[in-house]
């Protein structure tokens, strides 16, 4: 067996004059270069806060979409009542046949006939309103 005494030495690699006293110096100025090279602020922003905002927008759209009432009632509660005067006044519906088709109980027929009959004019507004007709 041999002894690592005995082996022959070779020089395998041959390495520049002065090479190991520049690489600190070489290191430094490539890592200085690199670090002013580096990206720009708003590259992270996109990176990170764009989808961030884009999952809240699609969050608060699929909640505002899930919340909304799709009854009837909510549907008709929606619209305006000035666009449904204008929609039955543009039909051809009569008072009777509108009432023919809907049924209505003791408390809604109440509460229609206080919101069209129950004025709460005052009397002070409505001597004012008597003396403008005049």
């Amino acid at each position: 067996m041999k002894k690592l005494e005995d082996i022959p030495k070779k020089e395998v690699f041959d390495v520049p004059e002065g090479y190991f006293e520049k690489l600190p110096g070489m290191i430094q100025s490539r890592v200085g270069r690199s670090a002013a090279i580096g990206r720009p602020v708003w590259v992270y922003g996109l990176r990170y806060a764009l989808p961030a905002v884009i999952l809240l927008a699609v969050a608060i759209f699929w909640y505002e979409r899930s919340s909304a009432d799709h009854s009837p009632e909510g549907l008709l509660a929606s619209v305006q009542t000035e666009e449904l005067v204008a929609y039955l006044n543009d039909t051809d519906l009569t008072t009777d046949e509108l009432l023919e088709q809907v049924h209505l109980d003791g408390v809604d027929a109440s509460e229609i006939e206080s919101d069209v009959y129950g004025l709460n004019i005052s009397a002070d507004d409505l001597d004012t309103i008597l003396d403008d007709i005049d």
